[in-house]
Formats: structure tokens, C-alpha cells, sequence
């Protein structure tokens, strides 16, 4: 063993004269808190969300049983197990059925805000519920909507001290895939950063990935094709490296997106297929119903519009049936101007006499129910072209992110 100098000795003796190892000492000293009173109450509030799952399981089977059961109106279900039990719930609905999660995600908001301070002891079970709405709301396109929420739940957070910067981070993707959506690019991605260090700090891999990805989208939007295409494929690969499918199939839909802007069409399909299979695995329908129209736009920029038309209307269809509104009709515009340009002109004004769209602002819900008449009206003229279904598309697609624009006709 080697000797001490004279220098380590006087190092060592400074140390001894630091007071902090002395005080954590003593502390190690004392004897262990008494956790009986915590205990009692995480085995209590256990106890209180088994049977609140109990209680609410028979209700969860659809949402026309959940609707009857009135769930926000029975004395039975205010306590914070049961906003617990019914986020959890809206979470698992969430891609399957986006109606029937909103639904059970706006019960538990509206139970939760509604319960005394000493019924909702931990804020942030309330804060949470906020979240999955805001989440749920963006998935159906509802954007504003979706970003008030994610505000209240903020505030929700602010209430409660031990609410955690990962907690937090859950609502700050969302909102960074809301300014996506809405154009908000630069703040897009600043939101996205921060959420994916506290993500990494935190441990959990999978909502880094999903973060990262935000960044990738931005890109496309920004028409940086390849640069999106090679971050995306670095994704792809530690998505597949973690067998994290569901980012995998992110990474892979977005990066097919790119290669149909660069015209390499056969490295999208590639990338469309995996992404399929695994939505199938997954049983994640809505984005399978958004791949399959990636598809369609595919076939179009290859030439095969009677085979874009087929994969377009089926999205179409699906979307409808999942109540995801705006989607609907957007997938109903890009079908009329493939069956225009496929030479199929018949089928197209009883497509376009039911375009439906919905927005909760006064304001927007005016200017497309603007464009929407323009629409219409070159359809009973019978002046419809691809052109005109192509511009009100465009314009209809862009309002939530310029809601300030007015529909000006060609």
C-alpha cells in the first residue's frame, strides 16, 4: 500500500473539519421515521380504487352503457379513485375508440374538479385526467380545445407540491404535437427538447422517443425531406434497438412521408408495410387507418389512382366511424380530386354535397362553412375541378394553425 504524503494527510484533516459528514452521521444516528400513518393511507387508497375498479368495470363495456350509467351524477363515483380508474380507462380507449375515451377521460375531468380539497387529496390525480383529455382531444383534431386543457392541467399541477417536472413533461408532448399541427414550429420543438431530457432523466425511453419524434415531424413540415428521412431512420433503429414498437411504427410512418416527397417510392412502401404490420400487432386502428391513407397518397404519386382512390376512401369510412370529423373530411376532399383526375367525375358531388367539419371556435366554424359553400356550389353548377377541391382542402387543412385567414375562392 502506498504511504500518505504530507499532502493527503492535510486533505484528510480538512475533511475531518467539514462539519456536513458529522451531521449526516448523527442523522444515520437516529432512528427511523414511523411510516405507519403513510402506509395505512397508500394501503387505504389502494383498498378505495380496487373497489371503485370493481364498481366501474361493468360500465366501461361501451359507450352507450357509460352514457346510461351517468356516471358524473352518482354519489358512488366521487372520490379520486374513481378519476383514477377512469383515466386509466380513457387511456386504454384511446386509440381504439377515441369517442368512448373522450367520454370517460371528461367524466373523470369533471369529477375530479368537482370533489372538496379533502376528497382529492393528491391534486395531480386531477392533473393527470387533464392530460389524457388533452390528449384524447388532439387525436380527434380538436387543437384549441386540446391546449386549454393541457393549460388546466398545468394549473392542476401548480396546486400540488409533490407533482413531479415527468408528470408535467406527459402534457408538454402533447402540446408540442399541438404546435405541430397548428404551425407553432419553433415552439414545436423547444417544448419537445424539454420534455425529452426530463424524459431521459426520468428514466422512461418510450416517451423520450415519442419527444425525439416531434423533432422529425417538423422537419417534413419544414420540407427538410432528407434530413427528416435520416433522423427519423435513427429513430427507427433505437425504437427497434428498445423493441419499442409503437415508436418504431411512429418512425416509420413519418420517414415513408418523407420518401414520397423525395419521389423514392419503393423505400416508402418499405416503410408503410412494417408500419402496418405493427399497427395490426399493436391493435392501434387509428393509426392504421392514417398509414393506409399514406398508402393511398403513395399509389397517387405513383400513377395508380384507381388503387389511391380504393386506400382513400376506406380512411375515409374509418374515420367517420371513429368520429374523427376533421380527418373525414379532409380524406373526402383528397378523394374527390383523385376521382376527378382518375376521369370518374359521377361520383363525386354526392361525396362532396356531405363534407362535414367541426370546430368549437365560432370563427373558424364560419370560414369553412365559407369554403364549404364555395364547394357546393361549384358542384350544382357542375363547374367542379381538382383544382378548386384541392384548394379548399388546402385552406380547410391550415385553419386551426391560421385561424386569422379568410377563405378567398380562385
Amino acid at each position: 500500500m502506498n504511504e500518505w504524503d504530507e499532502e493527503d494527510w492535510k486533505r484528510f484533516e480538512d475533511a475531518l473539519r467539514d462539519r456536513e459528514p458529522w451531521e449526516l452521521a448523527a442523522e444515520l444516528e437516529l432512528p427511523p421515521p414511523d411510516t405507519t400513518a403513510l402506509r395505512e393511507l397508500a394501503g387505504r387508497l389502494d383498498q378505495e380504487r380496487t373497489a371503485a375498479q370493481q364498481r366501474l368495470e361493468p360500465l366501461l363495456t361501451s359507450l352507450e352503457t357509460f352514457e346510461r350509467a351517468g356516471v358524473e351524477r352518482d354519489p358512488a363515483f366521487r372520490s379520486a379513485s374513481a378519476v383514477s380508474v377512469l383515466t386509466s380507462a380513457a387511456m386504454a380507449l384511446y386509440e381504439r375508440e377515441p369517442a368512448f375515451a373522450l367520454a370517460v377521460a371528461t367524466a373523470a375531468v369533471n369529477i375530479g374538479a368537482s370533489l372538496p380539497e379533502h376528497l382529492l387529496p393528491v391534486p395531480a390525480v386531477l392533473g393527470l385526467a387533464r392530460v389524457e383529455r388533452g390528449k384524447v382531444l388532439f387525436l380527434i383534431g380538436r387543437y384549441r380545445e386540446a391546449e386549454e386543457e393541457l393549460r388546466l392541467a398545468d394549473e392542476t399541477f401548480d396546486l400540488d407540491p409533490f407533482a413531479t417536472d415527468w408528470e408535467r413533461a406527459r402534457g408538454a408532448l402533447i402540446r408540442a404535437n399541438v404546435y405541430v399541427e397548428t404551425l407553432r414550429l419553433d415552439e414545436a420543438v423547444s417544448v419537445a427538447r424539454a420534455a425529452a431530457l426530463v424524459f431521459r432523466v426520468f428514466g422512461d425511453p418510450s416517451r423520450f422517443l415519442a419527444a425525439r419524434l416531434v423533432e422529425g415531424g417538423v422537419l417534413l413540415l419544414q420540407r427538410e425531406y432528407r434530413t427528416a428521412a435520416d433522423v427519423l431512420e435513427g429513430l427507427a433503429e433505437e425504437a427497434r434497438r428498445r423493441d419499442d414498437r409503437l415508436h418504431l411504427a411512429r418512425a416509420l410512418q413519418t420517414a415513408g412521408n418523407c420518401y414520397i416527397e423525395l419521389g423514392e417510392h419503393e423505400q416508402a412502401a418499405r416503410r408503410f408495410t412494417e408500419a402496418l404490420a405493427l399497427w395490426d400487432e399493436l391493435g392501434l386502428n387509428v393509426e392504421r387507418v392514417r398509414t393506409s391513407w399514406s398508402l393511398g397518397v403513395l399509389d397517387r404519386a405513383m400513377g395508380d389512382l384507381d388503387a389511391a382512390a380504393g386506400r382513400i376512401d376506406g380512411a375515409r369510412r374509418s374515420f367517420e366511424a371513429l368520429g374523427i370529423v376533421n380527418d373525414a373530411a379532409i380524406a373526402r376532399l383528397e378523394l374527390a380530386e383523385v376521382l376527378l383526375l382518375a376521369q370518374r367525375p359521377d361520383e363525386v358531388p354526392d361525396l362532396l354535397r356531405n363534407v362535414v367539419v367541426s370546430f368549437t371556435s365560432e370563427g373558424l366554424m364560419q370560414n369553412a362553412k365559407i369554403a364549404l359553400a364555395y364547394l357546393r356550389e361549384a358542384v350544382e353548377a357542375g363547374a367542379i375541378e381538382a383544382r378548386i377541391v384541392r384548394h379548399v382542402r388546402d385552406y380547410l387543412q391550415e385553419l386551426p394553425a391560421r385561424p386569422e385567414s379568410v377563405f378567398l375562392p380562385l
